[in-house]
């Protein structure tokens, strides 16, 4: 079967053999995968250098994060790949083929959406692990559903500022994850203010329904944020954004409220300025992954759930909640994919990536797409 690696800073496709139904998994064809722009940018750029040292999710088990009391784990691991090609591709949609006897609620022609970096991969066939999958609404198309891990993680985000219906969150850069950050955010009642220096990404946030969009480079979105909120400031706010500069960081604490929170979700420079770190007592906290459980092999290989009643939101249900807002309306991703590209010509696709008027991602396609 086909399947897409970063290699010498290219992506690259190679013919590798199908992955073989294991315990607790669910074997799945893709219709379309999602480009994650950011972390497989990063992932190819860096597969040109022997030093880059990147570790795919997961590695030997004695470098797991201690989540648990050390129990003898009675599933296989992810079976690791040639470490001379890494592995890239962790948001799909598709349908089942064929399910271990363990899983008791998927079946064979089932649809569903997958997360998972060290499964869900850009290939025409997957199996993951049960907490890793999750079924489609009924008249969700496959192409929308697969944007399924990309809306987790700025779902993940947003739970991180512990913001509630009526207060202010910020999605500081509007790219991918910003985009569909804004739209979760509004659907979960709060007021969003998207700031981001690119004019095409500010048009499309306002076209999605974000009322209020700042530009950095033309006005001071400090004094800004607080004239929109009563010149408290914001309750929340999500920094996604690739840069090397120190001043988009210091620059939420400013407009935070006393004693709100920032989050941070992408690539930037942590010179923070103490002074302003200090002065509204903001706290700053890192988002990791899709949800609880990420990073945790009892849950993700081992298939054993939280109780709800002690963590209602586990990166599986954070799955299905946005696959519920796309079935819905309430979130809109028609917009931010507007080429499909077969996954044999997949190194095109991230040619389209590279390009000065690039869309937010690219899907990639297998077969009809059916």
């Amino acid at each position: 079967m086909k399947r897409v690696f970063a290699h010498g800073g290219e992506a690259v496709v190679r013919e590798v053999p199908e992955p073989t139904l294991r315990k607790g998994e669910v074997l799945v064809r893709p219709a379309y995968s999602a480009i994650s722009v950011g972390t497989e940018m990063w992932l190819i750029g860096g597969s040109a250098d022997p030093d880059f040292g990147v570790h795919e999710y997961p590695s030997v088990p004695p470098s797991w994060p201690k989540t648990r009391t050390p129990i003898d784990l009675d599933h296989p691991m992810p079976k690791p790949s040639d470490p001379s090609h890494i592995a890239i591709g962790y948001s799909l949609a598709g349908v089942v083929v064929d399910v271990d006897d363990q899983v008791l609620d998927i079946a064979p022609g089932d649809l569903v959406a997958c997360s998972g970096s060290q499964c869900a991969h850009h290939a025409e066939m997957v199996a993951v692990p049960r907490h890793l999958v999750a079924k489609v609404p009924p008249g969700l198309s496959l192409d929308k559903a697969a944007f399924v891990t990309l809306g987790s993680i700025a779902i993940a985000g947003l739970r991180e500022t512990e913001c509630h219906f009526g207060e202010t969150v910020v999605q500081y850069g509007l790219g991918l994850l910003g985009l569909l950050g804004a739209q979760i955010g509004r659907a979960a009642g709060f007021k969003v203010i998207g700031i981001d220096i690119d004019p095409a990404r500010r048009q499309l946030a306002r076209e999605l329904g974000v009322e209020n969009v700042l530009d950095p480079g033309e006005q001071d979105v400090v004094s800004a944020v607080k004239d929109l909120t009563d010149g408290y400031g914001a309750d929340g706010v999500v920094l996604g954004i690739k840069s090397e500069s120190s001043e988009p960081l210091n620059q939420c604490f400013d407009m935070s409220r006393q004693r709100g929170r920032v989050v941070g979700l992408g690539l930037f420079g942590w010179e923070i300025d103490r002074g302003r770190f200090f002065a509204n007592r903001v706290s700053l906290h890192p988002a990791v992954g899709y949800g609880l459980g990420r990073y945790d092999p009892v849950y993700e290989e081992g298939n054993v759930d939280y109780p709800i009643g002690l963590a209602r939101w586990t990166e599986n249900r954070n799955q299905g909640y946005f696959l519920d807002l796309l079935a819905s309306g309430q979130v809109d991703v028609s917009r931010l994919a507007p080429d499909r590209v077969p996954i044999e010509s997949a190194p095109d696709a991230y040619e389209i990536l590279r390009r000065q008027d690039r869309p937010p991602t690219v899907l990639l396609q297998y077969g009809s797409g059916d």
